[in-house]
């Protein structure tokens, strides 16, 4: 017995050691769509292939160019995003396939269990059709975000000097509904997490130009209630493997091109173990 206390001692310093180290959150990095030569930081997941990226002009305004990208499964789920660490209370997107094209929506969520509602307000997606596709094994959605940048309801024009804690989400499960931007949301049982955005590197003087590139405004389904501001916890969500969980889920409209969607997802980009830390 001894000789085992040694041992014993060793592994619970050890076991201390990992519990006490700090979670490493994934980082953005420099990403330039081939499409639209829109330069995005984005965050990419190696495992999950999910990605998420940000352009910003050089003056802070209430808008931002984002891109969506993660795969299919036989033409099936949906990808999001929160501008914060919090997927409880910020205004969220979701983006799925209706089997030729891409609908996005404004999502509020209140807890982890229930389809979050979509939501309407001073806000509007509209999509860069040059920057989307879909078909049945990925989607990739580009898109100008119009007042999105709001601290009432997530992320304000204030936050975007440095870096920002965001949030991703990851389902395979087909959306109900998948016509109208209302469809229902199952869960995220492909992964979510969170990741650091330098948005101080997401700047650049070529934003306007990118911003001509936007179609119309989406309009939100007329079962769209108001968001509901400053409706945060202030609490990060926790993250899982991707691999965990089996329950409730987490203006829109459709956009988007047929065809090879895969474009936007490789180009080395930060990875990680497990697409949230």
């Amino acid at each position: 017995m001894a000789l085992l206390r040694p041992i014993i001692q060793i592994t619970l310093q050890a076991t201390a050691l990992v519990w006490l180290c700090p979670r490493v959150a994934a980082q953005t990095s420099s990403f330039t769509d081939a499409n639209t030569g829109i330069v995005f930081q984005r965050f990419f997941g190696a495992r999950t292939s999910f990605g998420f990226g940000v352009a910003l002009p050089t003056d802070p305004t209430d808008s931002f160019i984002g891109q969506l990208s993660f795969p299919l499964v036989n033409g099936n789920g949906w990808g999001g995003f929160s501008l914060t660490g919090d997927m409880e209370g910020p205004l969220l997107m979701a983006v799925w396939s209706d089997g030729t094209n891409v609908v996005s929506s404004f999502r509020q969520a209140f807890n982890e269990d229930d389809n979050p509602p979509e939501v309407t307000g001073s806000f509007a997606v509209r999509p860069i059709e040059l920057g989307t596709q879909v078909n049945s094994t990925f989607l990739t959605f580009t898109f100008l975000c119009e007042g999105c940048l709001d601290a009432a309801i997530g992320l304000g024009a204030e936050g975007t000097a440095g870096t920002a804690e965001m949030g991703w989400a990851l389902s395979s499960i087909p959306v109900r509904n998948a016509a109208s931007s209302n469809g229902i949301l199952d869960f995220h049982d492909s992964g979510f997490g969170d990741f650091d955005a330098d948005l101080g590197s997401a700047r650049s003087a070529e934003f306007e130009s990118w911003v001509a590139l936007a179609g119309a405004p989406l309009p939100p389904s007329n079962a769209a209630v108001q968001i509901q501001p400053n409706a945060g916890d202030d609490d990060d969500d926790d993250a899982d493997s991707g691999d965990e969980g089996n329950g409730g889920a987490i203006g829109g409209g459709r956009s988007g091109n047929r065809g090879g969607a895969r474009g936007g997802a490789g180009g080395g980009d930060d990875s990680d173990s497990e697409d949230d830390d």
